[in-house]
């Protein structure tokens, strides 16, 4: 039995003024599938993220997740992001970081889960820690545990790499192919090739439109970000 498409990208465009920042694209990504998005700075990949996730809108076309329309309350019930700029609160530490996505989320047998998220990205000793002291890579380990901590089907992830050692990115590719096995959809923006090797699929982007869709070519990737 095939995989169900999770998230469906149909014909969506989008400007700002007169300028096209989004040119009928489509895409889907099924249940247990990695799809990585990959272009220049300018590509609209953000612009496309953040239409799925529902933080903008878009002018024309569809976007669903599992049926849903993006941005309503059945949509983001199911997904999960980290976006490119963490955005975490000052006066809570790492740990209450992961309490508080996951209870907010319904879930509430946590701690375990949480702890595990910790070690894995190397922030068991800075748990009880303010994001306030935390250096770029440090905050995008958190918000990453924030996003794979609470319930979802897709798993959404805008330039994760940024401020990640080498150990922080291995076991972030580890953790996207769990997800995966577990029957996630992941779709992962970057600039990155790491996540090509995994990847079931790729979308290029340049100047709002796809301009390649299939499976990850490292040639195609060279074309597109060099």
């Amino acid at each position: 039995m095939a995989a169900r498409s999770v998230l469906e990208v149909k014909k969506v465009s989008k400007a700002y003024d007169k300028n096209e920042v989004l040119k009928e694209v489509s895409l889907a990504v099924r249940e247990g599938e990695i799809t990585v998005l990959v272009g220049p700075n300018g590509s609209g990949k953000t612009t496309l993220v953040r239409a799925v996730t529902g933080l903008s809108g878009y002018d024309s076309g569809e976007i669903s997740i599992l049926g849903a329309k993006a941005g309503s309350d059945d949509a983001r019930s199911v997904t999960s992001v980290s976006l490119d700029a963490p955005v975490l609160y000052d006066d809570i530490t790492a740990l209450e970081h992961l309490e508080f996505s996951a209870r907010i989320n319904g879930l509430d047998d946590w701690e375990a889960r949480a702890k595990e998220l910790l070690s894995t990205f190397g922030l068991s000793d800075r748990q009880d820690d303010l994001p306030s002291s935390f250096s770029r890579g440090l905050r995008q380990k958190v918000a990453i545990s924030m996003a794979l901590i609470r319930p979802h089907k897709l798993l959404i992830f805008d330039e994760p790499f940024v401020g990640l050692d080498q150990k922080g990115k291995t076991s972030l590719i580890d953790q996207v192919k769990a997800e995966a096995r577990h029957g996630v959809a992941v779709l992962v923006a970057t600039h990155s090739e790491e996540f090509l090797s995994v990847a079931a699929s790729m979308v290029g982007m340049s100047e709002g439109e796809v301009v390649y869709r299939g499976v990850p070519s490292k040639d195609q990737y060279n074309k597109l970000v060099g």
